[in-house]
C-alpha cells in the first residue's frame, strides 16, 4: 500500500474512532482539512468544530480563551463568555500548532482531557465538556518533551493517534479533489469557469514548495482575476532548501529609515502569510520571539486577516 492510501486508511479509520488524533506535517500541508474531514465523517459531525491556533493567543489571555470567563472576572471582562472548550462541547476541538502551548496550560488542559473539568476564569464551579481532540503540529513533539518543554504524560495524551500527512508534491493525486474543493468554497456563485487541460497541467507540474496552503492562494487568485499565477506564490529561495527571502524594490525618494521600516513591516507581513498569520511559526522563521512579532505587528498595524 502506497503513502498515498495509507493516509486516506488513517483518516477513515480516525473517523470511525472517537480516540484523540494528533496530525504531523509540515505547514502548508492541509492539517486543518485533514481534521475537518475527521470531524466531518465522525458521529459528532452534527454538532460544532471549533479550530483552535494555539501560537496566536497571548500567554495572559489563552486560560481566558480557552476555559471562558465570567463577568468582572477581570478588567474588560463586561459579560460572561464561553470559551474552546465549552463551545466544543459535543464537537471536536481541533488544537493547531500543539507544540505552542506553555507547561502550566498543558497542566489544566490535562486536568479537563482527563475528566477532571473545567473552571471559567472568575467563577469556583466546576464544569465538564464532551468534546473530542484533533491536535496538528509541524513539531517533533518528543523532541520537546526531551527538551522539557512539553509533558511527558500530555504528549502520551494527544499521541494516541498519528497521522503523518505527507507534503503535496508527494500526493499530487490529491488535487483534483482539493481543486474541487476550493473552487467550490471560493467560487461562490459567481460561475467560475473550469480550469482548463493547460491550467491543470501547469498546476500538476509544479512542486507545490507552500503546500496545501500555496494551492488554496493560487485557486483564490484564480477565482479573481480567471487566470493561473504561480509568480505570486511565495518569497523567492536562495537555492534548493535555502532560507526564505523576501524581496523588497529600493525606492531613493525615500529615507533609508524610512525604507528599512517598509521593508521590515512588508517581511513580516509576507512571513504572516507564508504561515497563515500562525505566529508561532512566524517568529521562528523570522529568528525572533513571539512577543517581539506581536510588537512589530501592532506597530506596523498587521491585523490577522484570516479571524484568528
Amino acid at each position: 500500500m502506497d503513502k498515498h492510501q495509507v493516509v486516506y486508511e488513517q483518516i477513515l479509520n480516525a473517523a470511525a474512532s472517537d480516540a484523540t488524533i494528533i496530525i504531523y506535517g509540515k505547514p502548508g500541508t492541509g492539517k486543518e482539512l485533514v481534521a475537518r474531514a475527521i470531524h466531518d465523517m465522525s458521529a459528532r459531525r452534527q454538532n460544532r468544530f471549533v479550530p483552535v491556533h494555539c501560537g496566536a493567543i497571548p500567554e495572559n489571555l489563552i486560560e481566558s480563551e480557552f476555559f471562558g470567563h465570567m463577568k468582572g472576572a477581570y478588567s474588560g471582562a463586561v459579560a460572561d463568555k464561553p470559551g474552546y472548550i465549552a463551545y466544543a462541547d459535543g464537537g471536536t476541538l481541533f488544537l493547531d500548532e500543539i507544540g505552542e502551548v506553555s507547561l502550566s496550560m498543558q497542566t489544566k488542559l490535562l486536568r479537563v482531557i482527563e475528566g477532571g473539568g473545567f473552571t471559567p476564569v472568575g467563577s469556583t464551579r466546576v464544569r465538564s465538556s464532551n468534546f473530542r481532540i484533533i491536535a496538528a503540529t509541524n513539531r517533533n513533539l518528543m523532541d520537546l518533551v526531551e527538551k522539557g518543554a512539553m509533558r511527558e504524560d500530555f504528549f502520551y495524551r494527544v499521541h494516541i493517534f498519528p497521522i503523518n500527512l505527507p507534503s503535496l508534491r508527494d500526493r499530487k493525486d490529491d488535487l483534483p479533489l482539493l481543486i474541487d474543493h476550493f473552487m467550490y468554497l471560493y467560487g461562490g456563485e459567481e460561475n467560475i469557469p473550469p480550469l482548463a487541460e493547460d491550467d491543470l497541467a501547469k498546476l500538476n507540474a509544479y512542486d507545490w514548495p507552500g503546500n496545501v496552503r500555496e494551492l488554496q492562494n493560487v485557486l483564490i487568485r484564480y477565482c479573481a482575476t480567471k487566470r493561473i499565477d504561480l509568480t505570486s506564490c511565495a518569497p523567492t529561495h536562495a537555492g534548493s532548501g535555502g532560507p526564505k527571502r523576501f524581496s523588497v524594490a529600493c525606492d531613493p525618494s525615500k529615507k533609508l529609515q524610512e525604507q528599512l521600516e517598509e521593508y521590515e513591516g512588508n517581511t513580516i507581513r509576507s512571513a504572516l502569510e507564508l504561515d497563515r498569520w500562525h505566529r508561532g511559526d512566524t517568529a521562528r522563521m523570522l529568528g525572533i520571539d513571539r512577543k517581539t512579532l506581536f510588537n512589530k505587528m501592532k506597530r506596523y498595524r498587521l491585523a490577522c486577516a484570516c479571524g484568528e
